[in-house]
């Protein structure tokens, strides 16, 4: 790495985070198109895909977005107003289904002029969000019922909008009242059992395009404690949604998106494999390996007035990593409270890689197993070293071809 890099990335990680959070299911699933408008025939957005669940058996997945006749489904510019109404509730600390703002103030967190266009749009992306209907068929995890389950429901209830414009002078826009969003009553209790996840706003607005921002979520879900993640091409088309029908068209907007990714330092690289059983490619994305107290700080929402770390937070998500593994929520309540975060991500890793290479350490009770690893504090078995090594080994190499492709189109 040159001095001109290193300095850059010492530059970067000495920024500090703005911190939004979203919700995971809506991290998952598209609630947007990616475009600026919709075309006329398109009323719905619909993904189906399936999955295993904590006891190996398979669900099949369905997630339909409709719009309203009026005015349509949600925009790319709707997802910019979404991040931006999370991070007004957490800067209130979600402590109401209501959230108050001016209309000047969302602007300036999307980072948008703050014209009368500007001020248009927000009405109007707000008219898209909250009439806009979510149809989940074992798509929406309940994380008090530890259960996929079946939804349906909106994103907002109302709103109240107040035109601040009406005066020139800052003293006087502040006597008028302020306006409100209602979050719906089923996604303010998701928030509230902790399916959450920090956001880095500042990066997400800093993203250039809307397939960016939508893949930008989508990975930051997928990657936390993990250095690689892979998926069918089609199957990340449907979920961005990507219109396009053939696969040299997707990866053709992928490429783009990929390409900021990485110069953001968010993806160290990402590649297209063939899958093992020729059902079309796969896309094989390696993160880079963050300083654990940059990571750290992705991932915890903060200090409290004493000075002392906020338990909620990172309680609540590794709470959560412990019980999609197998773990009940009382166990996992226990861990968490009882080892340190470093003690459970350490055995959680070692447990994802030995249930991926089918270990038969794992045959008779997995979540047994990672609960005694966290309480022995197990050292990692030969085999994780041994497959920690190959897979370190495949992802330079994948590293290496993908940059290699990058400079090439460079070049032509």
């Amino acid at each position: 790495m040159s001095d001109k890099d290193a300095n850059s990335k010492k530059q970067e990680e000495s920024q500090p985070v703005v911190l939004s959070k979203d919700e995971m299911n809506l991290a998952e699933f598209p609630f947007t198109l990616l475009s600026r408008r919709a075309r006329s025939d398109q009323k719905t957005i619909e993904v189906s895909q399936q999955i295993k669940d904590q006891e190996g058996r398979t669900i099949k997945q369905e997630w339909i977005v409709t719009g309203s006749d009026k005015y349509g489904l949600p925009l790319a510019i709707d997802e910019d107003i979404y991040i931006a109404l999370m991070q007004l509730y957490k800067e209130d600390d979600f402590r109401s289904r209501s959230v108050h703002f001016s209309r000047y103030e969302m602007l300036r967190i999307m980072g948008k002029e703050t014209s009368k266009r500007g001020y248009d749009r927000v009405e109007e992306a707000f008219n898209r969000l909250v009439s806009v209907t979510i149809v989940s068929k074992n798509a929406f995890w309940d994380n008090k019922a530890r259960m996929y389950v079946s939804k349906a429901f909106h994103l907002f209830d109302s709103y109240s909008l107040y035109d601040e414009r009406l005066t020139g002078r800052e003293r006087e826009q502040q006597s008028l009242p302020l306006s409100n969003i209602v979050m719906s009553e089923l996604l303010f209790d998701s928030i509230g059992s902790g399916y959450i996840k920090n956001l880095d706003t500042k990066l997400y607005f800093s993203l250039d395009t809307p397939l960016s921002k939508r893949l930008y979520r989508y990975l930051d879900k997928k990657r936390y404690q993990k250095t690689r993640f892979e998926i069918g091409l089609l199957k990340l088309a449907a979920l961005l949604p990507i219109q396009d029908q053939y696969p040299s068209q997707v990866k053709r907007r992928l490429d783009r998106s990929h390409n900021e990714l990485i110069e953001k330092r968010f993806l160290k690289s990402a590649a297209y494999k063939e899958t093992k059983d020729n059902d079309g490619e796969k896309v094989v994305y390696v993160f880079p390996r963050a300083s654990s107290s940059r990571q750290r700080q992705k991932y915890i929402s903060g200090v409290d007035t004493s000075g002392q770390p906020e338990i909620s937070e990172e309680r609540i998500f590794l709470r959560q990593q412990l019980i999609e593994r197998g773990i009940t929520e009382t166990v996992a309540t226990g861990l968490v409270e009882k080892y340190t975060a470093e003690q459970i991500e350490k055995q959680i890793e070692v447990f994802d890689c030995l249930l991926k290479a089918d270990s038969p350490l794992l045959e008779k009770n997995p979540p047994g197993f990672l609960r005694k690893a966290i309480e022995d504090d197990y050292t990692p078995p030969q085999e994780y070293a041994r497959q920690a090594a190959r897979q370190e080994k495949r992802e330079a190499e994948e590293t290496r071809i993908a940059e290699a492709e990058r400079k090439r189109q460079g070049h032509s």
